[in-house]
């Protein structure tokens, strides 16, 4: 699929995306919005309290590209919880039953560590303007995040998360409460481009603990505006979810439908059906 910058200048937004990556730590990447970055005049905000994870974020970091070392939250002290695995490390205490329902999560979400912080809400930042893409992977302080960033988060189009079916921490919100939260937020559930599996003990499939069988343990959710009324969204939102749905997760039938409202606005060139489509080489040439 032919993600270049034609399509960026084409859409004319008013403004740079914004996005925020909530727990960027390196060891667990997220790849989604590196196209929205390469192709277009996008800015990353990445937040990574762990100081050898940060110190490697910024190893690499490009122009388009800042890393803070806040931890997100409410704006409140808590405690976080430094485990094993990095990537588990916490706001929330790990529940050491569920955990060791699991293969191998109860050494990883092991706490070796317990340190009163000071976490930042992203309405008290000043240093980053209104988001219009966030993802966030930590560990089940999603919902504190979203309930303290609504200035912030006014004029959001795709929110990337980590829904939980089977919590491993005590108090960690489920997929249905995230769920319930997003849509009073003006938000539905779009895709899901990852859904992890795991073991549940003693059973080892090919001497291999990490082998995936039926059970549902957490999932990367994208949630979008809205959409099925398209009249009510702005048009510079409307522009911002195309871009990063376009770039990001290659929702073609997403973005035509967003397209041909811009066309019938007037934002964009008329007739985006024939001109995106082909752009990507959807359609065969003699049609055109």
């Amino acid at each position: 699929m032919n993600l270049n910058t034609a399509f960026h200048d084409r859409i004319q937004p008013t403004k740079k995306t914004i996005i925020v990556d909530a727990g960027a730590n390196p060891l667990d990447p997220t790849d989604h919005y590196r196209p929205l970055l390469t192709h277009t005049p996008a800015h990353l905000f990445g937040f990574e309290p762990q100081a050898e994870a940060l110190m490697a974020l910024k190893a690499r970091q490009g122009n388009q590209e800042s890393y803070l070392p806040y931890l997100l939250g409410d704006g409140q002290p808590h405690t976080l919880r430094i485990c094993r695995a990095s990537v588990m490390t916490s706001l929330l205490e790990p529940d050491p039953i569920r955990c060791a329902l699991f293969h191998r999560f109860d050494q990883l979400t092991e706490v070796i560590e317990r340190r009163i912080v000071l976490t930042k809400s992203l309405d008290e930042l000043s240093e980053i303007p209104p988001i219009d893409y966030l993802k966030m992977n930590v560990c089940g302080a999603e919902k504190m995040i979203l309930v303290h960033g609504h200035q912030k988060l006014a004029d959001i189009a795709a929110i990337q998360l980590e829904v939980s079916f089977t919590p491993l921490y005590y108090f960690q919100p489920t997929i249905g409460e995230m769920d319930t939260l997003l849509r009073s937020m003006g938000m539905i559930p779009h895709a899901m481009p990852v859904i992890k599996k795991w073991g549940i003990k003693p059973l080892v499939i090919h001497d291999c603990q990490e082998w995936p069988m039926h059970q549902l343990l957490v999932a990367e959710m994208v949630y979008v505006v809205d959409y099925r009324d398209p009249g009510r969204i702005p048009t510079e939102l409307l522009k911002q979810m195309v871009l990063i749905l376009h770039y990001c997760y290659q929702s073609v039938d997403l973005v035509l439908f967003c397209l041909q409202e811009l066309a019938r606005r007037k934002a964009i060139d008329s007739d985006p059906e024939r001109w995106y489509l082909e752009s990507l080489m959807l359609l065969p040439q003699d049609t055109v």
